[in-house]
């Protein structure tokens, strides 16, 4: 005997047979489908975010027309409303549709000045392609949209 310990080698482990589906081709074959519906859509997806410009643009141009008018609108009526009131020249009926009016300009102005800002943003968004910024932009979007319905009457 050895005053050595002996040390048994054994022949390397065989590889297992592939009789199995290995994670990387799985992913591989994910990734390439992804890329390729990417391409297949690439005109789309360009011609959307392109037409998301232009609308925010749209909403801008118009957002700012409506501001110029209805605050022609608001600043007359907060003129003249004072002397409405207090000589009665005019029905009842009348004067309280120029305080609802005057009360819709209001609320008109603030929602128009809402969407302008967020059309501005969701604009810049677009054209950097920033995901993120646009998914904070859809609540916004959905606040003013609401706001405008509250003050516009539902048709019956």
């Amino acid at each position: 005997m050895s005053p050595y310990p002996t040390v048994k080698t054994t022949a390397p482990a065989a590889k297992p047979k592939k009789d199995f589906v290995p994670f990387s081709d799985k992913l591989t074959k994910s990734l390439e489908d992804v890329s390729k519906t990417i391409e297949e859509n690439k005109a789309n997806l360009d011609t959307i975010q392109e037409l998301g410009i232009e609308l925010s643009q749209a909403v801008s141009v118009i957002s700012a027309s409506a501001l110029k008018y209805a605050n022609m609108v608001n600043s007359i009526l907060d003129n003249v409303m004072p002397f409405i009131e207090k000589l009665p020249i005019l029905p009842p009926k009348t004067q309280q549709f120029l305080k609802d009016l005057n009360s819709f300009a209001d609320k008109f102005l603030a929602s128009v000045q809402s969407a302008q800002q967020i059309s501005g943003s969701v604009e810049k968004g677009l054209v950097a392609g920033d995901v993120k910024s646009l998914k904070n932009h859809s609540a916004d979007l959905r606040k003013v949209v609401a706001s405008f319905k509250t003050i516009i009457p539902d048709k019956k």
